[in-house]
């Protein structure tokens, strides 16, 4: 099997950095981008012949949101099959998040480990379901 692999949409560099960080801490998992808001992210898994994985995104974002984004993912057959995982700092959309799709949806971390324990906890849903 190939290496699991995960888009971060995240507009925040430090959110980024911490992901990154926590990311690479995990054996046997690769980055496959990191955007800046959802438009970006659809345009790369439009363009790409391969998809991630998962996806981790963050709702608030210029642009395009990620509630706007997952709207749109389920629109499209090309991409609509990409589990998404939702990141916000604050829980207020969750029902909203999973009513268009998202797989789980977890608060914002910046413990390094704490995130990579959620992060591995959201691939092992996917990767076993």
């Amino acid at each position: 099997m190939n290496k699991p692999t995960i888009l971060l949409v995240d507009d925040d560099l430090d959110d980024q950095y911490f992901f990154i960080a926590a990311l690479r801490k995990i054996n046997g998992v690769a980055l496959f981008d990191v955007v800046n808001n959802g438009k970006e992210a659809i345009d790369r898994l439009r363009q790409s012949n391969t998809k991630p994985t998962l996806m981790f995104m963050d709702i608030n974002m210029p642009v395009m949101n990620g509630i706007e984004c997952l709207s749109e993912m389920a629109k499209d057959p090309l991409i609509n099959s990409v589990p998404v995982v939702m990141l916000s700092s604050s829980s207020e959309r969750e029902k909203q998040a999973r009513e268009l799709g998202a797989k789980a949806f977890i608060t914002k971390q910046y413990n390094i480990e704490k995130l990579r324990q959620k992060v591995e906890q959201m691939l092992h849903m996917v990767l076993v379901a």
